[in-house]
């Protein structure tokens, strides 16, 4: 036994909750550098047990859950239940509209279940899965006297909605439960930056990376597809920079899929409505997801898909043929043509966001950017790689692809790596992000005075009994605006002013939100309620300052601070009143 081993101080542990598969890796503060990937599945098909993620999927069977690999065949799973975390009017409309999420809907419907409770199981058994696995290495004592460090992944296009359904989902999961050993941290990291730092760490020590060089990470998952930029702003230590405003889509490899099953059912005719829901599993299974799919990379040559026998039960006695189909001994030929037409809607929606990247770059930086990293399930596949290749490397674009299963873990791998970013941890691993590109703009509503005939919105028009006069309500005023950069090092501060008449002990302000790209004066439409921030005040009424209103009426004034820190996809709030920061126990942030 190593001497140093009760010397650890915490684990940090990163989980990629995905649309399709999920992983968990960790690491401990006193050997950062081994980042273990979590396996060891239960499953009930084959070839899985080893793999770096699971399936996020789930079943309900009376009293027992399910979960993962571990689902019988023939059962039917709930789904791609991450993207209910999303408002309906939030996704794309082919992806709203679905066959899989109207099933998914359905199936949350019969279940009466919401998907917030569905998440919460799903990552509950995940969780207790990835510290058994961690017990089983280090110890049930050594991890039970651990603090734990958590940062979970979410997709970059998310809103604060979507964002605050999975926080709520982790803390039901059981993840925040209180431990002797100390409070657990959780935090939220964007997937493609959690991708980026999983995959920036190698480039230590390289010399051809330089200060000033733009990379490209394309995180392509299960469901989305994100695209962000860094800009190098030094190799030693590693310290990037968010390069432009990043984009993505729902355009992952699910909709690939989804196109190999339809051709299979498309050429097997009325024989597919011979198959059960096991043996159609078992097929995707073995047939693409680990064979075909892994595979193509765009060659010329011929793919065999094994039917399930049960499609041919006239012929169980003799060679499994059907010339009106192309079938042949129970197989299935498809073409060159064939799997590229099931890839190539995807790969183009991938290729215009790369495009529309790389341009943006260019745009601001005047140069294009070095490299292309793929990351993600998708990141790993051969024929995006080609395709991608093909197409930039005449421009001096290297496509970076990593070996094995990196893509595919990059997520969870760089989710530990970003826990390591506010511990004290001692590792040249750390990938310091020191600011990013806000996705939205913030602010408050709030008045002016007096209301002026003529130059105002009468819409706008309020009376004000503090002020004894017509206001000019309605009014935004935005702290932190779309494409600006945010560092978690500096706040933004929001300073305001609220009257009264009476004493009051608490106080709340309403931070708003909106995705326009010029965003409005006045509040519209567009504007969305983002949290409301309630807090204790301890300043004594009488010690506020005085003013007197337009009817000679006394009033007072109090001035204070919000502070809000952007952490990854986490949003921090603090508030100070004379030049005091109020304790984290006397304010509460309210998630709409």
């Amino acid at each position: 036994m190593d001497d140093d081993m009760f010397d650890d101080t915490f684990l940090l542990i990163g989980i990629d909750f995905g649309t399709t598969y999920s992983g968990v890796a960790w690491a401990w503060s006193g050997r950062p550098e081994e980042i273990n990937v979590i396996t060891n599945w239960k499953t009930a098909l084959n070839f899985n047990a080893d793999n770096a993620k699971a399936p996020t999927e789930i079943c309900y069977s009376g009293s027992e859950i399910f979960w993962g690999y571990d689902i019988a065949p023939e059962d039917e799973p709930l789904r791609w239940f991450k993207l209910l975390l999303v408002d309906e009017a939030d996704l794309q409309p082919e992806v709203r509209n679905a066959p899989q999420i109207l099933r998914a809907r359905q199936l949350l419907q019969k279940l009466g279940k919401n998907v917030v409770d569905v998440v919460a199981d799903y990552l509950r058994l995940l969780w207790q899965h990835a510290i058994e696995s961690i017990e089983r290495e280090r110890g049930k004592t050594s991890v039970n006297g651990l603090p734990f460090k958590v940062v979970v992944t979410l997709p970059a296009i998310w809103k604060p909605n979507s964002q605050n359904r999975m926080h709520e989902a982790a803390r039901k999961a059981g993840i925040l439960d209180d431990r002797l050993c100390g409070d657990t941290q959780l935090q939220f990291v964007p997937e493609p930056e959690a991708a980026a730092l999983a995959t920036l760490v190698d480039f230590r020590g390289r010399s051809d990376i330089k200060k000033g060089d733009v990379f490209v990470v394309c995180d392509a998952g299960g469901g989305t597809v994100d695209i962000i930029s860094y800009k190098i702003e030094s190799t030693k230590p590693m310290k990037v920079k968010e390069c432009v405003e990043g984009k993505g889509a729902m355009c992952g490899a699910i909709f690939i899929d989804q196109e190999f099953e339809n051709m299979v059912k498309l050429t097997m005719g009325k024989m597919w409505a011979k198959l059960s829901r096991g043996s159609i599993k078992t097929m995707m299974n073995n047939e693409w997801e680990n064979g075909i799919k892994r595979k193509y990379d765009d060659s010329d040559r011929k793919w065999n898909v094994v039917l399930p026998a049960e499609a041919f039960p006239r012929f169980a006695r003799r060679p499994l043929d059907d010339n009106k189909h192309s079938i042949e001994q129970g197989k299935m030929q498809l073409s060159r043509g064939h799997i590229r037409s099931i890839f190539e809607g995807v790969i183009q929606q991938i290729r215009g966001l790369v495009n529309e990247q790389i341009a943006a770059v260019k745009r601001k930086e005047g140069v294009l950017p070095k490299g292309i990293m793929l990351v993600g399930g998708l990141g790993a596949c051969n024929y995006l790689y080609q395709t991608l290749k093909t197409e930039h490397e005449p421009y001096k674009i290297n496509v970076l692809q990593p070996r094995g299963d990196r893509p595919w873990t990059a997520i969870c791998r760089g989710a530990a790596i970003k826990a390591m970013d506010t511990s004290n941890v001692n590792t040249d691993l750390k990938v310091l992000v020191s600011s990013r590109v806000s996705r939205f703009n913030y602010g408050v509503e709030y008045y002016t005075t007096p209301f002026i005939d003529g130059i105002h919105d009468e819409r706008d028009r309020k009376f004000n009994a503090i002020e004894g006069c017509d206001v000019n309500a309605h009014q935004m005023e935005w702290y932190l605006k779309r494409g600006e950069d945010i560092s978690d090092l500096a706040p933004v501060i929001m300073s305001w002013v609220r009257k009264t008449r009476w004493f009051q002990s608490r106080y709340s302000t309403s931070i708003l939100h909106c995705e326009d790209e010029q965003p409005p004066r006045r509040r519209t439409e567009t504007v969305k309620s983002l949290c409301d921030i309630a807090w204790k005040c301890h300043v004594p009424y009488e010690d506020l300052d005085v003013n007197i209103n337009s009817q000679g009426e006394e009033y007072r004034q109090l001035n204070y601070d919000l502070k809000m820190t952007v952490t990854g996809a986490s949003l921090d709030f603090t508030v100070s009143m004379a030049g005091r920061q109020l304790a984290q126990r006397n304010v509460q942030v309210d998630f709409k």
